[in-house]
């Protein structure tokens, strides 16, 4: 409830936190952002009970919504070009360095001091950067009029962007790769390794951990290519897919509990995809004008979270089809490889229908 509640949230407001940051720009919104996730974090370090909490994690993920567009607006309204591509990629992995902080100092803290000092600590820096954001943040070198926010022709300009190829290929694009990771970090990856592949729990930490790390270097990547080598980019885009379904079907098709060298060589194609996601902010930036940058940036960044949301629904729905149909008789707890290995094949048909629909925008947009 408090994973899933706070992506909802988060996913509802990709539009109109793009329309939104069309109309005032980075500054405003990066505060509105912090604020809001320091309220809600404020509310978790104090809630009484589960319900509140869900409330308080609900206005992270609405501050959060705000935060990720406004940096790439903000990228794009100071930097073009190659720079511009670079500091995208930056920006990925600069999400990976908050992972980090949140797995192991934080941690920390939240071991030795407890729940409510560890999150108001939390929720004191976010509203000390929200602050901080309001005063020393400029949208752009030179100061612009950002459009009025006309709902109907906020609406109609974004349908118009929708329905460009270009727009198509780039969600497209977000929805093949940002999605598995998310998944399995979130949610359906502790329980596979665990009680599925019978990992111990800290070889299981060492594998997410690797996660992090695989997604900086592959980050850095992925921004020499953008900035230096767009037309490599539908290449990259095909390897890195490619490795990451290939390498989750040697994982279900393996006789019994895989190698762990095998689980190893898919932790690497999985976390390849996170920085190759933000590949597809690199394609709105070259094919939408700026002023527009917001909400087109907005819809896109949808696709990986309908990918996401849909797998683990399935994810969890089969596992509960196998348990009752099959699983139960045969004495089976509810997290068994097998059930595994059956509900998993959701992320080989999710990810590869999303990625050839990619491929075929993808040849629209440069062949017209």
């Amino acid at each position: 409830m408090l994973t899933v509640t706070q992506l909802i949230v988060y996913a509802i407001m990709q539009i109109p936190a793009g329309l939104l940051l069309d109309r005032f720009g980075s500054r405003v919104l990066l505060s509105i952002g912090a604020l809001s996730m320091a309220a809600g974090q404020y509310v978790v370090a104090f809630a009484p009970t589960l319900g509140t909490a869900v409330a308080g994690r609900m206005l992270v993920g609405f501050g959060d919504a705000f935060t990720f567009l406004s940096l790439i607006r903000l990228i794009n309204g100071w930097y073009s070009g190659r720079r511009a591509s670079q500091l995208q990629q930056w920006l990925g992995n600069g999400g990976q360095v908050g992972q980090i902080v949140s797995a192991i100092p934080f941690s920390f803290v939240l071991q030795t001091q407890g729940w409510e000092k560890s999150f108001a600590v939390w929720a004191t820096i976010a509203l000390i950067i929200g602050t901080l954001s309001w005063f020393l943040i400029v949208d752009d070198p030179v100061k612009v009029e950002h459009k009025r926010l006309n709902l109907r022709d906020a609406a109609l300009q974004l349908r118009n962007s929708v329905r460009l190829d270009s727009t198509k290929m780039a969600f497209w694009a977000h929805f093949s790769t940002q999605s598995s990771t998310t998944v399995i970090v979130l949610l359906w990856g502790v329980p596979f390794l665990e009680h599925g592949e019978g990992l111990p729990h800290p070889t299981v930490v060492a594998i997410f951990s690797g996660f992090v790390v695989f997604g900086i270097l592959f980050g850095l990547v992925f921004g020499q290519l953008c900035a230096h080598r767009p037309g490599w980019r539908r290449s990259a885009m095909t390897v890195t897919a490619s490795s990451l379904l290939v390498s989750w079907v040697v994982m279900l098709a393996w006789p019994g509990h895989a190698p762990i060298w095998v689980i190893w060589i898919w932790a690497l194609a999985s976390a390849a995809n996170a920085p190759a996601s933000m590949v597809a902010f690199d394609y709105t930036r070259e094919y939408v004008a700026k002023r527009d940058l917001g909400a087109t940036n907005g819809f896109v960044n949808i696709g990986g979270f309908l990918a996401t949301f849909t797998m683990m629904f399935v994810i969890g729905a089969l596992l509960d089809f196998f348990y009752i149909s099959i699983g139960k008789a045969q004495g089976l707890p509810l997290f068994s490889l097998p059930g595994f290995k059956v509900a998993l094949i959701t992320v080989i048909v999710v990810i590869g229908g999303g990625f050839l629909t990619y491929l075929r925008y993808e040849r629209k947009t440069v062949q017209g």
